[in-house]
């Protein structure tokens, strides 16, 4: 079975209208772009009703991340999160999921067809989850994922008592696995928030390589991430540069994405590509940019 290609469009989108519904249009044209990753803030889309038309008989496997949304709540409530000791901070990430499942309903009704398959979750709050907390969660909303006909993944990020200052400061890994077990909940690895956590470019393979030994592998997504401030962002931010062949300061290389797939030994249930582009660049310079990693991750 052919594992489906996933493209966050979002981090590498275009500022007009018509240059955003040219990107849709040109990614659903590759022949190998099965899904968008949607963010989901506190509702998927300004406008609902556009992005269903543009994910309209093109998309079928398209993934909802909540990190956006984690992360703009975390600012104003550090007691936020699916994996906080905090029991009505982790109530309120409940009930926030909740609505974010009801809203991936929503579209599925103005699409005309299931468009959404998997939702990526994460291990907030910064600084102080609590892997027991996170159990609890996965638990109470297995139900509510099944009866939507969608399938959580926690996207590991980088964790807190990483190398340097984190952006997202999460559980680690291995607190991320002992709160999915038994759970049937997998996990993905974001190659770019790897790095941001440990500066070990090989990292993220290692990972990768462990999930899919212990059958807990949900995902792999390619982002890059460098040591140097961009016009992408900080040294070391949660960026999302593209190839060092386009950005020199990356450290992500098309050897790095080969050992990246490689590791993963097609075990993965999805894998995506999610960068970002110069913000003049053309929509036909921005895939050329996406191509050129789904080049590498195919011939690896």
């Amino acid at each position: 079975m052919t594992v489906p290609t996933i493209v966050g469009a979002y981090a590498a989108m275009p500022q007009t209208i018509a240059d955003r519904e040219d990107f849709y249009q040109r990614l659903g044209e590759t022949g190998w772009v099965d899904g968008i990753e949607i963010p989901y803030r506190d509702g998927l889309d300004a406008d609902p009703r556009w992005l269903a038309g543009q994910l309209r008989d093109r998309f079928a496997q398209c993934v909802v991340t909540a990190i956006p949304g984690t992360m703009g709540r975390l600012a104003d409530d550090p007691n936020f999160g699916l994996a906080s000791p905090d029991e009505e901070g982790r109530q309120r990430a409940m009930d926030w999921v909740t609505g974010l499942v009801s809203d991936v309903q929503s579209l599925h009704e103005m699409v005309g067809h299931r468009v959404v398959r998997f939702v990526e979750i994460h291990s907030a709050p910064s600084n102080h989850a609590e892997p027991t907390a996170l159990k609890a969660s996965l638990a109470e909303l297995s139900g509510l994922f099944a009866g939507a006909g969608l399938t959580p993944v926690i996207e590991h990020c980088d964790a807190a008592g990483g190398v340097g200052p984190g952006e997202k400061e999460f559980l680690s890994l291995d607190d991320e696995i002992t709160a999915a077990s038994d759970s049937g909940v997998h996990l993905a690895i974001n190659w770019g928030r790897s790095v941001v956590e440990s500066h070990d470019p090989d990292l993220p393979a290692r990972q990768a390589a462990r999930l899919a030994g212990a059958g807990l592998l949900g995902a792999v997504m390619v982002s890059g991430a460098g040591p140097q401030a961009t016009q992408y962002g900080p040294a070391w931010g949660d960026a999302h540069l593209p190839l060092r062949d386009d950005e020199p300061t990356s450290l992500l290389t098309t050897d790095r994405v080969r050992s990246f797939m490689d590791a993963a030994q097609g075990l993965q249930a999805y894998q995506g590509i999610k960068i970002q582009t110069p913000a003049d660049a053309t929509v036909e310079q921005r895939l050329t940019m996406i191509t050129s990693i789904r080049d590498a991750m195919t011939s690896a």
